[in-house]
């Protein structure tokens, strides 16, 4: 449309648009916004280019997201995100991450024993609402430890979930007053905004003076030094970081573990094996790190779910200096948009794509597909930092949900993808358990 462009279409149904646009046009679409132009680039060759063989070239800005984020992980660039992402590593070593898988279990069982009474009674409950909050006792454990008590957890929780999808929502509208005018929405934004930094920086200092006796990525935080300068993050960094980790750490593992229960409702075939693997390597007990090896199709049935699903579903980049992709040049200064949500659905890589399909991910299928075809943590250098936490915290929940439950969604309520912050399953996903 004249001056708008194609805007009314993109923050009218995203998903959709993106996807038509991809089958109509093919791997590389011009996208008028307004002002401004935007690239949506879907073949994996364009994925590889741009996360791993030129991603200097390619740098992050989001300045929706970065009153709440700072300059963490997600949206720093160069040098600084360079020496944060060295900071952060040791932090998610495969081994610290499984010294927490107890703390999952821990947790999960809390969850389990509640759905005890919706099974007795029968009554049908927001899977995404029990998840969501599974989710983020998860991420306040992690990242805390004992520090807060359940109902500041809770609270942070809810500020934290509020902010998140408030800002995210702003990329949805065509018009927003600026954050400094005194709306109901803008007040309560800074209200959940200065909660969460109150809390963040109270623990911060707390740990400054208590250090050493807490196991957790608040401790990681608060004494990684660099190796090259001796350097130790400021308080500024550190709450950048876990205002980051919390986005990542929770939201994203909600939303996918929502995604299976509902897929996996509307395909007994495979939930019938997924019980008889656990049947055979478990035998009702709780899964540890060590079994999760076996549990093959369990892994496979979280990989088909993050690639209908992923909870990452767009993101974009900007471009420092010129770059040619698929054999057109793209201008410095001009936006990439990357969708996981498209990529995953490419037919020259993913026949079928629209079905539920985990075989897609046994080694004989797998083994010949383009390794940038499957991105649902992005890769490359900036690859996510705490998709191992995330895959491990999603293999172990699953089984211990399907070998206490039945669980089954209520007819009557569609399901549809809901593009914000996240991917998520909505409006809700109502849905019922029975004692297996």
């Amino acid at each position: 449309m004249p001056i708008i462009g194609v805007v009314h279409r993109l923050l009218g149904d995203p998903l959709e648009f993106m996807a038509r646009v991809h089958r109509h046009y093919g791997d590389l679409v011009k996208l008028p916004l307004g002002k401004h132009t935007m690239y949506l680039a879907a073949h994996p060759d364009m994925i590889k280019r741009i996360t791993q063989e030129n991603w200097k070239n390619y740098i992050k800005r989001y300045a929706t997201m970065d009153e709440i984020l700072g300059q963490g992980l997600v949206t720093s660039n160069g040098q600084l995100w360079l020496r944060q992402r060295r900071l952060m590593q040791p932090a998610f070593h495969h081994q610290r991450i499984a010294r927490m898988a107890e703390m999952m279990v821990e947790e999960t069982e809390r969850m389990l024993t509640r759905w005890e009474g919706y099974a007795r009674s029968g009554q049908p409950f927001d899977m995404q609402d029990e998840l969501m909050l599974l989710a983020e006792k998860v991420i306040v454990r992690a990242m805390f430890s004992t520090s807060l008590n359940d109902d500041e957890a809770a609270t942070i929780g809810k500020a934290f979930n509020d902010t998140l999808n408030w800002v995210a929502g702003q990329q949805f509208r065509f018009w927003q007053p600026p954050r400094s005018w005194p709306t109901a929405g803008n007040l309560r934004y800074r209200r959940n905004l200065a909660l969460l930094e109150g809390v963040v920086y109270r623990l911060i200092e707390e740990r400054r003076h208590q250090q050493g006796v807490h196991d957790d990525l608040l401790e990681m935080l608060v004494t990684a030094c660099d190796a090259e300068t001796g350097e130790q993050m400021s308080t500024q960094q550190i709450r950048d970081e876990v205002m980051t980790i919390f986005l990542a750490g929770h939201e994203t593992t909600a939303g996918t573990m929502s995604w299976m229960l509902h897929v996996l409702s509307h395909h007994g075939d495979a939930e019938r094996k997924l019980r008889a693997e656990y049947a055979t390597y478990l035998g009702g007990r709780n899964p540890t790190p060590a079994d999760l090896p076996k549990l093959t199709f369990n892994r496979m049935v979280i990989d088909e779910t993050l690639r209908l699903y992923p909870p990452t579903w767009m993101l974009s980049r900007v471009l420092v200096d010129s770059d040619t992709l698929g054999g057109y040049e793209v201008p410095a200064g001009s936006s990439v948009l990357l969708s996981p949500y498209v990529t995953h659905r490419h037919p020259a890589f993913w026949p079928h794509a629209e079905s539920f399909d985990p075989e897609r991910f046994c080694p004989a299928e797998a083994e010949g597909r383009h390794k940038f075809a499957y991105i649902p943590f992005l890769s490359g250098p900036r690859q996510c930092i705490g998709n191992q936490f995330a895959l491990m915290e999603m293999q172990l929940m699953l089984p211990m949900i399907l070998q206490r439950f039945w669980v089954s969604a209520v007819p009557g309520y569609p399901v549809r993808p809901i593009p914000r912050a996240t991917l998520r399953p909505g409006p809700r996903l109502w849905m019922q358990v029975a004692l297996a």
